[in-house]
């Protein structure tokens, strides 16, 4: 969404900060899972020492809309959005939410703030197709049980229906909004209703299957390193989710990816090497990179151990979160 309270990029991490990056994930592996009532468990403790983590808060959201407690979501994702206005997915949820009581102007009140903040929040922005669409599907409805003899009404309402009808839903109703999975995974099939978590996933040979991921997630951390190190700013930028909160001072996603373009723009030359590099898998769609990262500039060189929270986002492996440590 996201935040998601992100550890700094360039600061050396006291131990705790790492103990509690560690700890979130785990919650969401088992989010991921669908073991809700154990991870609300955890979940409720860390915020008790994290109250104003953005990202177990988006959790919360998520597992009470699991839980079928959706006003108790609702106000969730709302306080969340209230503190977090440059976050596009509590929007998005809050729609889903609105959209699941027949509140249809709300829906696409909130959709429209998550592209706002967010313009290429394709999920949003196909979810605000969606509610117009149910939005129509009434007002032609209106339109024929005021006049049964409306030809273009009908025409239209039967468009919108047969649109629906080919995409597997009910012909005679348009559905909510797809929802959005958590906040660091983007490349899921749109679930039924509010269900945002991922299903399990399907069994397979354990070893290949975990090679094969360790591969992808190492190729687009090496990646990330050379579009660093000659100076591809869009390259470099891609390879952060959208769910990726920039870090304090900065308020704005479009302002931090404004300034990283400048400082790797401006650089007489930069190097980036990685080294060391161990991959965790978390589950199929969510993994920990940890290896150690050396920079170079004219200006400045520094050598750190860095921890890259991996999700799968548009069929890649993104950037969700960044720390660093000496």
């Amino acid at each position: 969404m996201k935040r998601i309270v992100l550890l700094l990029i360039g600061v050396l991490l006291w131990p705790s900060a790492w103990v509690w990056a560690a700890e979130i994930d785990d919650i969401y592996a088992m989010a991921d899972q669908k073991r809700f009532p154990e991870a609300m468990v955890r979940l409720e403790a860390y915020l008790q020492k994290n109250p104003k983590d953005a990202q177990g808060r988006f959790l919360k959201g998520l597992i009470l809309t699991e839980q079928k407690h959706p006003d108790e979501a609702i106000s969730v994702f709302k306080s969340l959005s209230a503190d977090h206005p440059n976050l596009p997915e509590p929007y998005n949820n809050l729609a889903v939410l609105y959209a699941e009581k027949g509140m249809y102007d709300e829906a696409a009140d909130a959709l429209k703030k998550a592209i706002k903040t967010h313009p290429s929040y394709a999920t949003a922005q196909e979810n605000l197709g969606d509610i117009y669409s149910k939005m129509a599907s009434q007002a032609y409805s209106k339109a024929l049980s005021l006049d049964s003899q409306n030809r273009a009404a009908q025409t239209k309402l039967d468009m919108i229906r047969k649109l629906f009808a080919q995409q597997g839903t009910d012909a005679g109703d348009t559905p909510p909004p797809s929802t959005i999975p958590t906040p660091t995974v983007a490349t899921i099939p749109t679930p039924p209703a509010a269900e945002i978590l991922p299903p399990p996933a399907r069994e397979a040979p354990q070893t290949t299957a975990s090679s094969s991921l360790k591969d992808e997630i190492e190729g687009s951390v090496f990646q990330w390193a050379k579009d660093w190190s000659e100076k591809n700013p869009r390259g470099y930028l891609d390879a952060y989710s959208s769910r990726f909160q920039p870090p304090p001072p900065f308020t704005s996603r479009a302002a931090w990816e404004t300034r990283r373009s400048q400082i790797i723009s401006q650089a007489g030359s930069i190097r980036v090497t990685v080294s060391d590099i161990k991959v965790t898998i978390l589950n199929p769609l969510r993994a920990l990179a940890v290896f150690k990262q050396d920079y170079w500039s004219p200006t400045y060189k520094d050598s750190v151990k860095k921890t890259l929270s991996m999700v799968l986002e548009d069929g890649r492996w993104k950037i969700s979160r960044e720390s660093s440590g000496g």
